[in-house]
């Protein structure tokens, strides 16, 4: 085992079997001949960084192939090796793998906010394909953020620090990472924010200095508590971290002195119900602090998460947050719904609400590849992917989880997309209301449908999840498309006939529609229809055009094969002066008192 690779084997031989680690292995002896001779802006060789974002992946326990991907996740991009390199040596799993992580900072000639939209579309994109790639990303750039004072500039750190904060953060939250979450927040607040972080990092340390005896003496409280009561539990001491205190301070405009409930613990028992048996003797223990209690066990986050929140104050008037819950739902909290759906290899060892949340998000990830505009797209994945959730049920009992300031419509393109598209009201805790109602927590809805109804424009008004406004957009182009080539059909038809009284558009054979089309770059018929629908090409021109090609003929206008783009019902005449004949160019002039003239 080569020596740079020791500590890493010694840390995936507790869990992958030896032949899997010899792959593993392998992929790192390839990336440390690649890579040879390259550095860090550190100034340390190239490989610490695949090494660590190796060993970041390990601790979250993944198999030998996401653990080989991430040793070569920089070759094709940095060093002389090819994609088919990678797919010789290692087959096309990791090579596919390491190809999607690869194509995620592929990314030049756009502007920054631009990019920044680009690579998060990218980054879920390839999430769709393949999790590992996220994960793997998520890695690099935790680790590229511990290392970050290394790269030279203060404006490059705070571009890579931004970026961090808007995109990485947020989608580690979403896929249940919060302790990747926390500490990319705090690294990207320490390089945006210097002056702030360290005051309060001060504060902070001092707080919890102060603090630390009564907090200890809550902790064997809960303990003994427990213990008493007959709960099995372990109990973990946790803080806030730094960059929520910050946001906190700032959207409740306090002073770091008012901000409470810093330090708390987490419970952590055998099954669901000592969650709740747990939960009553800590109320017992404690005096609980007045709207503090959250269940997230009977009604999960989005991202899959489940505990149980309340804040308790001691005696001494300090409030600690508990966070009660099960070693598998802290699992999850602590590294994501989708790596631990990987670690058993099967969403059948998930529960109902879980598999659930993990529907929603691969049904967010495919979603995205339909919008076109990257700052579009960038602000619909904000709301979806970070969004204050609001429970609101089915007539069945059923949760559906959507972003604050949903409304009944956004409820109904989250049943099915057929219920949006023909919804027309909505009977929201059994009073009858409009489908722009906005939904509050608790809500009770059922869509009364209409299959005469379709979307409309002002729809997109309504709703606030990208899902319902994607769908709303995309059947609006379509109605749109389907309006103009029947209009398009109605004038050419028309425009045809006033040409000549004998033509018809089923009257144009097909070769001549075929070179008409040809001649002016169209697919087909129906582009034809829909530009004239839409006014880019005006009906008469077309109509003359045509009817050249069938033989029909215009009274009293001259023969002249070249349509005239713009010249609408004009009196059309060949200039005396270059008397222009096909194929030459041409140009028209418009005269005061005899129409076009070519030149």
């Amino acid at each position: 085992m080569p020596a740079g690779f020791s500590p890493l084997g010694g840390k995936l031989s507790a869990y992958i079997a030896p032949e899997d680690l010899r792959v593993a292995e392998s992929a790192y002896a390839f990336s440390e001949r690649a890579h040879a001779g390259q550095t860090r802006a550190s100034g340390k060789p190239f490989i610490v960084h695949p090494l660590a974002v190796a060993d970041i992946l390990a601790d979250w326990r993944f198999d030998a192939r996401t653990i080989a991907a991430a040793l070569l996740h920089d070759v094709v991009e940095d060093t002389a090796a090819t994609a088919e390199d990678i797919r010789r040596d290692f087959g096309a799993d990791i090579a596919r793998i390491v190809d999607g992580v690869s194509k995620i900072d592929r990314l030049e000639g756009i502007d920054r906010k631009s990019r920044e939209a680009e690579n998060f579309r990218k980054l879920l994109l390839a999430a769709a394909e393949d999790w590992r790639v996220v994960f793997i990303k998520l890695a690099d750039r935790l680790h590229n953020m511990r290392t970050l004072a290394a790269l030279s500039g203060p404006e490059r750190r705070r571009r890579v620090a931004a970026e961090t904060l808007e995109i990485y953060a947020p989608i580690a939250n979403r896929l249940g990472f919060a302790a990747v979450s926390d500490e990319l927040q705090d690294l990207s607040f320490r390089h945006l924010h210097p002056h702030r972080h360290r005051v309060l990092s001060k504060a902070l340390a001092h707080s919890l200095a102060g603090g630390r005896n009564a907090a200890e003496r809550a902790r064997e409280i809960v303990r003994e508590t427990l213990e008493r009561g007959g709960v099995k539990a372990d109990v973990e001491s946790r803080r806030k971290n730094l960059y929520s205190i910050y946001r906190k301070m700032l959207r409740h405009r306090l002073s770091f002195a008012e901000v409470e409930d810093i330090v708390g613990f987490r419970v952590i028992v055998a099954d669901r119900s000592s969650c709740y048996v747990a939960l009553g003797l800590l109320h017992e223990a404690f005096s609980p602090a007045p709207n503090t209690f959250t269940d997230y066990i009977a009604m999960p986050k989005a991202n899959g998460y489940q505990s149980l929140h309340t804040t308790l104050i001691t005696r001494s008037g300090l409030k600690l947050e508990a966070q009660i819950r099960t070693r598998d739902m802290h699992e999850i909290a602590e590294t994501g719904l989708a790596a631990h759906w990987i670690y058993k290899q099967s969403a059948g060892g998930l529960d109902p609400p879980q598999q659930e949340a993990l529907r929603r998000l691969a049904s967010l990830l495919r979603l995205h590849a339909e919008n076109a505009a990257p700052s579009e797209f960038l602000e619909h994945v904000k709301v979806d992917l970070f969004p204050g959730d609001l429970y609101v049920l089915t007539p069945q009992g059923t949760v559906i989880i959507l972003p604050r300031g949903s409304s009944a419509l956004d409820f109904a393109y989250a049943i099915h997309t057929d219920v949006g598209d023909h919804a027309e009201r909505a009977v929201i805790n059994g009073r009858h209301m409009p489908i722009s109602a906005k939904l509050q927590n608790g809500d009770q809805i059922r869509i009364i449908a209409n299959p005469d109804a379709s979307p409309l424009p002002h729809w997109v008004g309504y709703v606030r999840t990208a899902r319902a406004r994607s769908r709303i957009r995309h059947v609006l182009n379509l109605t749109q498309r389907e309006r103009a080539e029947s209009l398009g059909c109605r004038l050419l038809a028309n425009a045809l006939a006033k040409l000549d009284s004998s033509l018809s558009l089923d009257g144009v054979g097909e070769d001549d529609w075929r070179l008409f089309l040809s001649g002016q770059a169209m697919a087909g018929r129906e582009e034809l229809y829909r530009a004239i629908g839409l006014g880019k090409i005006m009906p008469d021109l077309a109509a003359r055009g045509l009817a050249r090609r069938a033989g029909g003929k215009k009274r009293g206008e001259a023969k002249l094969s070249p349509i005239l783009v713009g010249a609408g019902d004009a009196a059309v005449r060949l200039a005396e002066c270059c008397h222009p004949l096909p194929p030459e160019p041409i140009v028209g002039g418009l005269g005061k008192n005899h129409g076009l003239t070519v030149h």
